[in-house]
């Protein structure tokens, strides 16, 4: 089991130096991505990351689409340290992305596209969908090798999803790599008190088909009818070819979603891992959200 609060009494020791040297309590928030702490000192309450991209969060905060960014930095060993408000707010349910349809979509749309966020994020060998999904696809293929002998009674089934999915994304035609977020579940994004709408976690990112954010964003939220007028505010245009790019690149994301991340403390769980497979088969089949669109 890895160490969570690696780093505590540094974070601590920053956080005197940097904002107040009195007494900092620190908390771990729900989750089991990055080093993470909420923190607070009398009436002065941060949230403090760990081991991210500092220049990524500046830049999306300067498009007002995350929380600001009010101190980064290294630590001692060179893991970087970011400093962000907390943000009073909540996680959407469905009836929130029904109600704020405008602004998810325009938010999608802002990040998708601002130059200054694809700047710093990784370049790619290619601007086609097709090498995108081989790359994404292979990732996937890696961390599924990791873990495929602990689960036999799936691995042909996953197996034969794979080769299907790698048979879809060889097909696919077009360009146009986005700002994506890859990662875009309403755990990621946060509703402020004041009617805010930031993105948060952007350890995913990676300039993508934008296929990528919409297909999740429209099969986990968004009843059929509600779609079309989603991606015309975001400012897509659907088609059989957008619509068959966004439910494969959905299904990948689903079995992505079931497989520890690489720098986190996630945990790969045998005896659960047929059941969390749910929404895999059922985008797979060209199903809707098993659990509906109401909440």
């Amino acid at each position: 089991m890895q160490n969570r609060q690696q780093h505590e009494q540094e974070v601590r020791a920053f956080l005197q130096q940097h904002f107040s040297n009195q007494s900092w309590e620190l908390t771990l928030p729900r989750g089991s991505g990055n080093e993470t702490y909420f923190a607070r000192c009398n009436e002065n309450h941060y949230f403090v990351k760990l081991g991210v991209q500092a220049t990524r969060y500046q830049v999306v905060a300067s498009i007002g689409l995350t929380p600001q960014v009010l101190a980064a930095a290294s630590l001692k060993d060179g893991t970087s340290i970011i400093v962000q408000p907390h943000v009073a707010g909540k996680r959407p349910s469905r009836r929130d992305y029904h109600i704020h349809l405008e602004q998810f979509a325009f938010a999608i749309n802002q990040i998708h596209h601002s130059a200054k966020v694809k700047q710093v994020l990784p370049e790619v060998s290619s601007n086609l969908y097709s090498v995108a999904g081989q790359e994404s696809l292979a990732h996937i293929q890696q961390k599924w090798e990791r873990h495929k002998s602990q689960v036999p009674e799936v691995a042909d089934f996953i197996d034969e999803s794979l080769d299907y999915l790698r048979q879809q994304v060889t097909d696919f035609q077009g360009t146009g790599l986005v700002a994506s977020h890859n990662d875009i579940c309403n755990a990621n994004w946060l509703i402020s008190t004041d009617g805010q709408l930031y993105l948060i976690d952007l350890e995913s990112m990676s300039l993508d088909d934008p296929a990528a954010d919409l297909g999740a964003t429209l099969w986990w939220y968004y009843p059929p009818k509600l779609r079309e007028k989603f991606l015309v505010k975001a400012g897509y245009n659907n088609n059989i070819e957008f619509d068959k790019r966004m439910q494969v690149r959905m299904a990948m994301h689903c079995l992505n979603i079931t497989l520890p991340r690489e720098q986190s403390f996630d945990e790969f769980n045998p005896a659960s891992f047929a059941e969390s497979l749910t929404d895999f088969r059922a985008v797979l089949a060209g199903k809707e959200n098993p659990e509906g669109y109401d909440d």
